[in-house]
């Protein structure tokens, strides 16, 4: 292939959340689990971030960075599972934000945690074809709005967004090859006009792989087959996220060397951020892979499937590597708050739309 990213950005929500914080509500799992599954903290939606404020911001910066005038993006592509709107397209609104042509196509991907993965493959595949010439495509989430209070679920769930331009010229780094596996397995879902996400699997303990092994193996292994490729071929993985169990399962069950994934494992950090869980640490990836180095990516999402896919890093990585907002500079910059904070601020404090004065 010839189509790669030219440039990507990141935004991550500034509050953050301690699990130890949760804990003292609810106590509703061992504490003991905490440093099993690397849990520690997660982040908190401010009173006015959503899904589509996380999406521009990242966006905006992976706009800048590419150095194009916006009328060179040819399609958008919103990668969500939580987006603000049941049937509005958010894509469209980040048209306008960004100042982006009209005549771009935009659309919306919906596919759990891998819909930004799937939306960067459609992307590419539209370059490909040289139907458009660039194009930006947008994985984010916020499963932290959409988590019960009491949910074992809460202790992880966050949010984030990340962005790419995809191109062919002036890569940073190649896309190589593909290979999905899907078939219907309800792990986690959320039905039509429901908040709150369902958790069919379990959270800890054996059942956590349930849905997970059953897609990331069969992906995984078709990607290796594919490409001629081995996991000794790679130098890093990003891989799925939830919790610090799932890297372990993937990384085990294909074969993966330890220093190929933990250290791109951002859960302790900042949680699960779904659609942009394994696309952060890709991210966080790019911002120290050096020119030659072939990187791994699998995604999976509930009830979606599994994309697994690699690309290489090129001599213009070393050239135009961003200095300033870095993953690890976003996951420390951040504000604690306590657990009331969080509930208002991500709104499970909903207040009556019937209120007749605000003095009540």
């Amino acid at each position: 292939m010839q189509t790669g990213i030219l440039s990507y950005g990141v935004a991550l929500p500034k509050y953050r959340i301690e699990a130890a914080e949760i804990w003292k509500i609810w106590k509703n799992i061992s504490t003991s689990f905490f440093d099993m599954l690397s849990i520690s903290e997660r982040g908190v939606l401010g009173p006015e971030e959503d899904t589509l404020t996380l999406a521009v911001a990242a966006a905006r910066t992976a706009l800048e960075r590419s150095g194009l005038v916006p009328e060179k993006i040819g399609a958008v592509f919103l990668g969500s599972s939580t987006s603000p709107y049941a049937t509005k397209a958010a894509a469209t609104v980040m048209v306008d934000a960004l100042g982006l042509p009209s005549s771009a196509l935009s659309t919306d991907i919906q596919c759990a945690d891998k819909s930004g993965s799937t939306a960067l493959w459609l992307a590419a595949g539209l370059i490909e074809a040289g139907l458009v010439e660039y194009a930006l495509v947008v994985a984010a989430d916020t499963l932290n709005r959409h988590t019960q209070p009491g949910m074992v679920l809460e202790y992880v769930a966050s949010a984030g967004a990340v962005a790419f331009v995809l191109g062919k010229e002036g890569c940073i780094a190649r896309l190589e090859g593909m290979a999905t596996h899907a078939h219907d397995q309800n792990d986690y879902f959320r039905t039509e006009g429901e908040r709150f996400i369902q958790p069919g699997a379990g959270f800890y303990g054996w059942v956590a792989n349930w849905g997970l092994l059953d897609h990331v193996v069969p992906a995984g292994k078709a990607l290796f087959e594919k490409t001629g490729l081995t996991p000794a071929d790679f130098s890093k993985f990003a891989v799925p996220q939830k919790t610090g169990v799932r890297p372990l399962m993937t990384m085990g069950k294909l074969e993966l060397d330890m220093m190929q994934v933990l250290p791109y494992v951002l859960t302790a950090q900042i949680g699960d951020c779904g659609a942009a869980g394994a696309m952060l640490s890709l991210a966080h990836i790019l911002d120290f892979a050096e020119p030659g180095e072939r990187v791994g990516v699998i995604d999976f999402g509930a009830g979606a499937g599994s994309d697994a896919w690699s690309l290489v890093c090129t001599d213009a990585l070393a050239e135009r590597r961003p200095e300033n907002g870095l993953v690890i500079q976003l996951l420390e910059d951040k504000i604690m708050v306590d657990y009331a904070t969080m509930l208002k601020y991500e709104q499970k404090l909903i207040q009556s739309p019937h209120r007749l004065s605000n003095f009540y």
